[in-house]
Order: C-alpha cells, then structure tokens, then sequence
C-alpha cells in the first residue's frame, strides 16, 4: 500500500500531519469517557466523511490529549495515520 494510499481517509489539507497510529498513545488519564455507543457514532462519522480535523498530540510523548475517542475509532478501522 502506498503511503498516499494509507492517508486517503484524511482530508487532502491535512495529509501533510499525518503521522502513523503506532506513535500516538491514548491518554490514561483522558477526562473523557467514550462508551460503545459513541465510539460506534465516531467510527460512523470517519467511515463516511473521513478525517476533518486533526487530533491534538504532545509531540514529546505522543499522548493524545484531544481527539483519543478518534484514536480509538481509527484503530478499528483499521487506518494506519491521523493527522495531528
């Protein structure tokens, strides 16, 4: 698979902030609980529409600190990159 191939689920403006899933760290301590229920909704909404926004990422640790229920619904999905 080519690399453009792996980012074809992010919108074209955002490819340039793609960075592979297997660096970025959901955090523990996310205030954010994602049920089933809405991480099925994410799933859905990046399924059709694709990547619209980056997630916010400490670059030093690679932890998520917004966007981990997107983290997570990408993972599902299957994809290899999020911008971020």
């Amino acid at each position: 698979m080519t690399t453009k191939n792996m980012l074809e689920n992010i919108a074209a403006d955002l490819r340039p902030l793609a960075v592979p899933l297997d660096q970025l760290r959901a955090d523990p301590r996310n205030a954010r609980a994602h049920d089933d229920r809405n991480i099925a909704s994410i799933i859905s909404s990046l399924g059709r529409f694709g990547q619209r926004k980056p997630i916010v990422v400490n670059r030093t640790t690679g932890i998520v600190l917004a966007g981990n229920g997107t983290l997570t619904a990408a993972r599902s999905l299957g994809w290899s990159h999020l911008a971020v």
